[in-house]
């Protein structure tokens, strides 16, 4: 749907449905492992669980490469937390969105009972708000984006006595989960204010509101975004993110064709946690065509404030 130039447009009514069915909130899946709710079929194919292969077979040092879980000797009685990949990005607290790609195994066995990366799309949930088990609410806070995290589960803040109501994980099991936070909308964060120039531009204009702290945008990474894009001429919104909720940023891959040039050049190199005024003349956005049946008029200056929530590179 984003493959021919007048379909480039970023807004609501036309292009990013695609791209928000693979956002968090309700279009998620849910675990079973961390939520304990689901269809009878995700329920079957949980009950299922696949050999992780051993520690030291897949690099876990590498975010684009599923992990692998060596478990421990004799559990932990705590919960146990250890940064595998320190992140360098937003740190998550109580109240973050965050969008997280994980692997869970199971302490007694040693044997995968869930993964995030076998469904080849990540897993978003508000940390704290008591909708994952209590070690993931605790053992997650702190944690920066662009980390990679182990944590150890004692039975008391996962399953308990009980174990899950798919039957995937046994009663009194301790649990081991990799994961990673590709990327968190902060509970400070809000729609932001735009500035709308009184001339249209002849070239790319970019102006760096909020400088972020974590990785820097470079093609072909996967990026998190949260915008708000006006049209010069008439000084009006045309799309927002925001307005269709906290939990719509939209995901795409930078340097594939799949926004408006304006964006494939006016993101390198920001750097995930910052806010950037990108001012975008037409050629590099619809130039004399326009778009969206003349909700962006012909030869229209752009004008969009990007939040980055999180870039990672192409993950297998």
């Amino acid at each position: 749907m984003l493959q021919d130039r007048p379909s480039k447009i970023i807004v609501a009514f036309v292009c990013l449905i695609s791209l928000l069915s693979a956002c968090g909130s309700e279009n998620s899946p849910k675990s079973q492992a961390i939520v304990g709710e689901g269809s009878e079929a995700e329920k079957a194919a949980l009950c299922s669980p696949s050999p992780t292969p051993a520690a030291g077979q897949v690099e876990n040092t590498d975010l684009s490469i599923k992990p692998s879980i060596q478990t421990p000797p004799e559990p932990p009685v705590n919960l146990e937390v250890e940064d595998i990949v320190e992140g360098s990005g937003p740190q998550a607290t109580a109240g973050s969105l965050l969008v997280m790609q994980y692997v869970g195994v199971s302490c007694s066995t040693g044997l995968q009972f869930d993964a995030s990366w076998d469904r080849g799309q990540p897993f978003s949930f508000e940390l704290g708000a008591g909708k994952v088990i209590k070690g993931w609410d605790e053992g997650i806070i702190g944690m920066a984006a662009g980390g990679r995290r182990l944590l150890t589960i004692p039975p008391e803040k996962a399953y308990g006595s009980s174990g899950s109501g798919s039957g995937s994980i046994g009663p009194n099991e301790t649990l081991l989960f990799i994961v990673d936070l590709l990327a968190l909308v902060p509970t400070n964060l809000e729609k932001p204010s735009v500035s709308v120039p009184d001339e249209p531009a002849s070239e790319l204009l970019i102006t760096d509101l909020a400088e972020g702290e974590g990785r820097q945008v470079q093609s072909g990474d996967i990026v998190y975004v949260h915008y708000v894009g006006y049209s010069q001429s008439t000084n009006t919104q045309f799309d927002a993110s925001w307005d269709r909720g906290r939990e719509q940023y939209i995901i795409f891959p930078l340097g594939q064709g799949t926004v408006i040039d304006g964006w494939e050049e006016g993101l390198l190199g920001m750097k995930v946690g910052g806010r950037r005024e990108i001012v975008i003349p037409p050629d590099l956005a619809y130039g004399q065509d326009g778009a969206g049946g003349g909700i962006i008029a012909p030869d229209e200056t752009l004008v969009f404030v990007v939040d980055l929530l999180g870039a990672n590179a192409f993950l297998d």
